[in-house]
């Protein structure tokens, strides 16, 4: 995949919003990051999680993929390898933490349409 594709496809999710955060495209819905794509390392994602011991089994199921750097050491977040990482297992992440964080108003009029 690359950044491009991983920003369409985020950014295919209702109530997504492209910004900049920290010098970095971000995509957001309303005031929570949804995916950040282009992070401190060149050609990654920071890929949210919601426990660090979720971003840890992804690390560990998939090391060629997900990692950390000692800047994230303290975050629920994994760096993945956007040339590496799979459009499916992408947006099945995506799928996920936009039911976590999109408004129920939000994911409600999603499902009706």
């Amino acid at each position: 995949m690359t950044p491009a594709e991983a920003r369409r496809i985020a950014l295919s999710f209702a109530g997504t919003e492209e910004r900049l955060s920290y010098g970095s495209p971000c995509i957001f819905i309303g005031k929570k990051v949804f995916v950040r794509i282009g992070t401190r390392e060149r050609g990654t994602a920071q890929m949210n999680t919601e426990s660090f011991e979720e971003r840890d089994h992804l690390i560990a199921a998939d090391p060629a993929v997900f990692f950390i750097t000692d800047h994230f050491r303290n975050y629920k977040a994994a760096l993945a390898r956007i040339d590496k990482l799979d459009a499916r297992t992408y947006r099945a992440f995506l799928e996920r933490r936009w039911k976590r964080i999109a408004p129920k108003t939000l994911q409600k009029a999603a499902n009706e349409g």
